[in-house]
Parts: structure tokens; C-alpha cells; sequence
């Protein structure tokens, strides 16, 4: 029933209603102004820390859906392509994930509204993996504030996938790590430097972003004769051989990244397929990737390592780096070629061939098998000595799932 006037005893309470609710009408305003956007950048935050739901393996320079097909039977995960819905649909087909650009770059000429519709369009499409925001602004000197805010942008639109970019050298790295979700090195060295020059920069780019960031390796599967310009007055170039490129995505292995990118299947005169054993080479190589896949998705462990080569004038390679690495991988979910346990991995980073001891973390093991050789290694009083081919790699394991760093 409807009252024109309150009793006393209601009135009395009024201001109280009043100022009660003037309060809830605070806040409510203030958790929806305040608490729950809050609430959902910590959120995004937190999904963004782990953007990486699989093991990449991409490759650059796929823009013809009809050439999806034949880079997912290669073994490829990941291709970098344009943000279009047709496209897209193709590739969430086949189960391919696609990094696009948001159909501008970051630097001086990066288009807002252009990157708002792409991102609104595109962004919860299921094959759309993340945004590329950036190639090499080291080379293109863009500077890391512009990437930044680039970066801001596409952020806060949101964007629910992750963003990244790609540098060109690791020293660099200390510039532009950290910015996207996601940094991408790439460094292709052959033949015109020699190929310990691609870890060294990887080590330089990991050491920037910490050992939680992800970073992704580029490997080179292209000859440089494709881009004359680039490389004025180099002379013999050629592509990567397989020894080279098995070597390259190991060496990835050895400086912690979380996945691998190979340039490219077509890109300026390049087009790998009208190379067939390079091709092959590349196939071959992630095939072994996949079938090995416990080992790139390993942790790296720690122990106290000691070695001695045979040659000590030989034991640096061109980047003054060890010329074989060494690293203990702790594997604990296998699959049928790589069983759970520690696998102590060796790479010869160069294009000699070196005989080399090592120590290895177990002492109650007199030999350990070398993983795709169908061989056995001793070991005595703890150490094995092996020889390295050039750009040979070797993987021993599995060693049990005892040792701890801790001595405690």
C-alpha cells in the first residue's frame, strides 16, 4: 500500500537510510569502477604469464593457404601468416596455429584503428596464437619505448593472446626483452659467421629475460644468396646443411628455449621448395624434434660439471664460448623414444672434430646409453669421454631421477 507519510518511527530512521544508502551506492561504483577491472588485469595478467600451451614449431613465410597442408605434414605446429578470417579457418582445419601481425608494426607509423579492428576481429579466433608486433626493430631502430607502447596498446583493447617480436641481436636483448609476452631471436649465421654465433646470442637474449620469460629461437633454412642486398659483397653463400641446422635447433636446446621458428618456407627470391634437399634437411630435422620432444620441453638442472678435451688448444670455439656444451636435462614425462630420467646433453658448436670427457652427476653407473645411436658408453669414476664430429650431437640417458643439487 502506498503512504504519503512515514511514521515517526521511520522517519527518525530516514537520514540513516539515506546516508545507508548513499554508501552502498559508493560502493557499488567503486567495485565496479575499481575492484573488477582490477580483478581482471590481475586475471589477464596471470594468464598471460604462461602463453605457451605447447611446444612451437613454426616457420616463417607461409601466406598461401594452399600451403598449409603440406607445412603441418612436415611436422610444423605454428606458421607466421596474415590475420584473416579465411586463413585463419584454414588453419584451425588442419590444426595450426598462426602468429600474425595486427595489420600494422610497432614504430613511428603504428596505425591504432588499424590495430583495433584487426584485434577485435581476430583475436578470439581459435587458431590466432599470438600478435606480432614487431620484426627486428634493432635492425629497423625502433625504439623500445615505441614497441612499448605498441605493445600498451594492444593490451589494453584487450587482447586475450599474447603478443611478440622478434630481435636480431642478443645484445640487444636488454632493450627489448620483457616487453612482449613472448621475445623471438632470430640469427642466421651461415655461412658468413660462423655457427657458434647463433648461441651466443641466444645465451644473451635468455640471460635478458630471466629463465621464466619464454623465448623462442628462429633457426636459418634458407640460402643467403636470396637477399643479395643484405649481405653486399659476401661471397659462397648457401644454405644450411642438415648437420647445421641439427646442430642449430640443439644449440636452442642448450640455451633454454621455449620453442623453435624456422625461416623460411618462402621469403624475398626464397622459396623452399624449389630447394628439395634443404627441404628434406628441414623435414628431417623436425622430425627428430617431435619424436624427441621430453628433451626440448626438459628443465635444465644444475650440477657440478668438469671436462677436459683432448686438444686443449681446440677447447674454445669461434664465439670464445666452450666449444662443446654440455647440459643435464631432467625429463619425467617421456613418450615412446625418450623415457623419463636425466639426459646429459652434448653439442659441438663447431667444424672440428674433438675428443671430450665430461663428468656426469651419478656415481654408482659404469655405463649409459647414447640416445638414437644404439650404443653404450662407459663411464669410469664418474667420467665419459666421447668423440664430437663437427656439429656432432650426442645425448646420454637415461640416468636416474636421483641426483639433486641440493646438497642438503
Amino acid at each position: 500500500m502506498f503512504r504519503l507519510f512515514m511514521p515517526f518511527t521511520e522517519m527518525s530512521r530516514g537520514p540513516r537510510r539515506l546516508a545507508a544508502n548513499s554508501r552502498r551506492t559508493f560502493l557499488d561504483r567503486f567495485i565496479f569502477n575499481a575492484v573488477i577491472p582490477l580483478l581482471l588485469l590481475l586475471l589477464s595478467t596471470a594468464c598471460r604469464t604462461k602463453p605457451l600451451r605447447f611446444y612451437p614449431i613454426g616457420i616463417y613465410g607461409v601466406p598461401s593457404t594452399n600451403d598449409l597442408v603440406t607445412v603441418r605434414k612436415a611436422g610444423f605446429n605454428l606458421v607466421s601468416g596474415p590475420a584473416r578470417e579465411d586463413y585463419l579457418d584454414a588453419a584451425a582445419s588442419l590444426g595450426l596455429g598462426v602468429m600474425a601481425s595486427p595489420g600494422t608494426s610497432a614504430g613511428p607509423v603504428f596505425n591504432s584503428m588499424t590495430a583495433r579492428s584487426v584485434v577485435h576481429q581476430f583475436d578470439s579466433h581459435p587458431a590466432l596464437w599470438a600478435w606480432y608486433l614487431v620484426d627486428e626493430p634493432d635492425m629497423n631502430r625502433v625504439p623500445p619505448e615505441q614497441v612499448t607502447n605498441a605493445n600498451r596498446f594492444i593490451k589494453n583493447l584487450p587482447a586475450r593472446k599474447p603478443t611478440t617480436l622478434v630481435i636480431y641481436h642478443g645484445y640487444t636483448s636488454i632493450d627489448y626483452a620483457n616487453i612482449t609476452d613472448i621475445t623471438m631471436i632470430d640469427h642466421y649465421p651461415i655461412p658468413w659467421l660462423p655457427l657458434a654465433n647463433f648461441p651466443q646470442h641466444l645465451r644473451m637474449t635468455r640471460l635478458s629475460l630471466g629463465k621464466k620469460k619464454p623465448m623462442i629461437a628462429v633457426l636459418q633454412a634458407f640460402d643467403w644468396s636470396a637477399y643479395p642486398e643484405q649481405l653486399p659483397g659476401e661471397t659462397n653463400l648457401r644454405p644450411p646443411t642438415h648437420a647445421e641446422m641439427r646442430c642449430m635447433a640443439y644449440c636452442a636446446l642448450a640455451q633454454r628455449a621455449n620453442g623453435l621458428f624456422f625461416y623460411a618456407f618462402e621469403g624475398g627470391d626464397w622459396k623452399i621448395q624449389e630447394h628439395p634437399e634443404v627441404w628434406e634437411d628441414l623435414k628431417k630435422v623436425v622430425s627428430e624434434v617431435r619424436h624427441y620432444l621430453p628433451l626440448f620441453e626438459a628443465e635444465h638442472i644444475w650440477w657440478p660439471s668438469h671436462s677436459h678435451y683432448g686438444d686443449s688448444s681446440k677447447r674454445f670455439n669461434s664465439a670464445l664460448d666452450a666449444s662443446i656444451s654440455v647440459s643435464l636435462l631432467r625429463v619425467e614425462k617421456g613418450n615412446p623414444f625418450v623415457i623419463p630420467g636425466d639426459y646429459v646433453l652434448g653439442v659441438n658448436t663447431t667444424d672440428q672434430s674433438h675428443v671430450y670427457s665430461f663428468t656426469v652427476p651419478h656415481l654408482s653407473l659404469s655405463a649409459v646409453s647414447v640416445l638414437g645411436e644404439d650404443r653404450l658408453i662407459a663411464i669410469l669414476n664418474t667420467w665419459i669421454e666421447d668423440e664430437f664430429e663437427p656439429y656432432a650431437v650426442h645425448i646420454y640417458g637415461p640416468l636416474p631421477l636421483s641426483y639433486s643439487p641440493d646438497p642438503n
